[in-house]
């Protein structure tokens, strides 16, 4: 069952599984998703990396951390199907 969670939460997570379905995957199956956090959650340390080097502005690096944290937390919003 997929968390709460606000409509946004849905549309991304929504966004993430049409993304990897595309690909033969599901960010239902467990694994898949797992793999999925980790990404995102390395994306997230590259981003902070590049804030810290001056690469991306405050705001910039804000942003897009954002929207790292919206990936990983996808796989808890989408539905599952018994």
């Amino acid at each position: 069952m997929a968390g709460e969670g606000t409509p946004t939460d849905h549309q991304v997570a929504a966004w993430w599984e049409s993304t990897f379905r595309k690909m033969g995957r599901t960010l239902t199956d467990e694994p898949t998703a797992e793999v999925h956090r980790i990404t995102a959650a390395a994306f997230a340390l590259l981003i902070d990396g590049a804030r810290a080097s001056g690469v991306l502005s405050d705001s910039q690096a804000g942003y897009l951390a954002d929207l790292a944290v919206e990936a990983i937390r996808a796989p808890d919003f989408v539905p599952r199907t018994n």
